[in-house]
């Protein structure tokens, strides 16, 4: 390996013996390279004007330079779950045979091509990539500067697909991937992942088995499912994608503690909505009946079950929407009170409920979301085995207790 410095900044680059990074044609090497290294002599020194002086020599004030080389196109990322192919049309799909998958011959760069856009309404009118293998970058721009803003918007565009009929999941900080659109068409991972590892073709056998049956989404059901959840979302300043996408993934998950909460944060947030654009602006319109029963309540108006009821009353949701409401406000209480953990028939009744809320607040309907059962996608569910033999697991941990 041969050293490099950057004289602009003082930072060391190190390239391969027999490569000249000088007359090399690459745009992510700077052209202020030298192989005269004048070494940094502790971490008290900065570089300024071509060489090192002390932090506390530099004039007030004094940023460091970075190289003038630019980050070409870098990504957030995130996959759609389960593993999933997105075709153009239905004779454009990706034909690897069972032969190739197995022999791991498929040409596995074809699944980083990118085969469409979607708009994210950003300042910089950027738009988000969407690849055959179902990843989703957006730009590392400054709309986006961070890791938290990037899965908060990721988590917009999935739970616009999950709104707009589409089994989404969420995703967290940790699993958010960095990346960059490569060579002008393809979205390259500097994450480990199954993805990547089946782009590679470095991925297991046991692994290759999502590209036989992969869940195959026809890009203009994905973009008509997009358009009908920004619908959506764009006209309800209180609501938050996130927590209907988490509650949603917990939900199917079964982790039933996460998806109530989650959901309920959604419940009060569109309940919200409807008081202040629908309750209050038509409160002088309603029957003498809801009124005599405004007044009964308030002294608790700023309560969320008083809202519900007069939002019922009032008929703007329905009954059976209410009743739902009602239970599952009890059980939210007695999870954040007691720690009881909630039943998930009631979760799922919830679940139920919520299209109806969000059609009623959005003015938007129907919406795919109602094909999306309670049940999620063919999730896993893990049982114990009919008949289980523990005397083996039983004998190691007698064998290591410390008075064995």
């Amino acid at each position: 390996m041969k050293k490099y410095q950057d004289t602009e900044t003082g930072g060391i680059h190190e390239f391969e013996d027999g490569y000249d990074p000088l007359t090399a044609n690459n745009r992510n090497i700077p052209r202020t390279l030298t192989v005269e290294i004048k070494p940094k002599p502790d971490d008290s020194h900065v570089w300024y004007q071509g060489g090192w002086i002390k932090q506390e020599d530099a004039p007030t004030g004094y940023t460091p330079p970075v190289s003038r080389v630019p980050a070409y196109n870098p990504a957030w990322m995130a996959y759609l779950r389960p593993y999933t192919a997105v075709y153009r049309t239905a004779s454009s799909g990706l034909s690897f045979t069972l032969d190739q998958i197995n022999a791991n011959t498929y040409d596995g760069s074809k699944l980083a091509e990118v085969v469409a856009t979607l708009p994210l309404g950003n300042s910089s009118d950027i738009p988000a990539l969407i690849s055959y293998d179902g990843a989703i970058a957006i730009p590392q721009c400054p709309d986006y500067p961070t890791n938290g803003e990037g899965t908060r918007k990721l988590n917009e565009v999935l739970c616009s697909f999950l709104i707009g009929g589409i089994y989404t999941e969420a995703v967290h900080s940790e699993d958010l991937v960095v990346g960059t659109l490569h060579e002008k068409t393809s979205l390259f991972s500097f994450s480990p992942s199954l993805h990547s590892s089946l782009r590679l073709n470095w991925a297991a056998p046991v692994d290759r088995r999502h590209l036989m049956f992969p869940r195959v989404l026809m890009l203009d059901d994905l973009q008509k499912a997009f358009a009908q959840g920004q619908q959506v979302v764009s006209v309800l300043g209180r609501f938050s994608p996130l927590f209907l996408l988490s509650g949603f993934t917990a939900m199917t998950y079964r982790n039933n503690s996460d998806a109530l909460n989650n959901l309920w944060i959604t419940v009060e947030q569109l309940t919200e909505h409807l008081w202040i654009e629908q309750y209050k602006r038509k409160k002088s319109e309603l029957p003498a009946y809801v009124a005599k029963a405004h007044t009964k309540l308030s002294e608790r108006i700023r309560h969320i079950a008083s809202k519900q009821k007069l939002l019922c009353l009032s008929r703007i949701i329905s009954k059976e929407c209410y009743r739902v409401l009602v239970r599952a406000r009890k059980q939210r209480n007695a999870l954040a009170h007691r720690g009881v953990v909630p039943d998930l028939q009631l979760i799922e009744r919830l679940w139920g409920v919520l299209p109806e809320l969000l059609e009623t607040a959005s003015g938007v309907a129907p919406l795919g979301l109602r094909a999306i059962s309670a049940n999620g996608a063919s999730v896993e569910r893990w049982y114990i085995p009919p008949r289980t033999d523990f005397s083996e697991w039983v004998d190691l941990a007698q064998a290591l207790a410390p008075d064995a």
